[in-house]
């Protein structure tokens, strides 16, 4: 699937897209990550908690935390699954 019929299927820019792949846009939200999921049929909840991993790790790198516990993220994420 290219960057094109991606954003078209899931109703985001091409721009938007090549931005999320060059990491050069911050981690997708919930509702990105729902229309993503949808447009390449996986589970949305898992690129969510992949998503939201990458956003927490970026606000805690930005308040100056050199590094997280590798349980501390997953263990955080699934306190909020069925929050929804």
């Amino acid at each position: 699937m290219t960057q094109s019929q991606l954003a078209r299927s899931a109703r985001l820019t091409s721009a938007y897209i090549n931005q999320l792949e060059n990491s050069k846009a911050a981690p997708p939200t919930r509702a990105v990550c729902g229309l993503l999921a949808r447009a390449v049929g996986i589970d949305k909840s898992e690129l969510w908690k992949c998503s939201f991993t990458a956003r927490l790790e970026r606000w805690l790198r930005k308040e100056g935390f050199k590094k997280t516990p590798g349980d501390l993220l997953p263990a955080f994420f699934d306190t909020l699954i069925g929050r929804e």
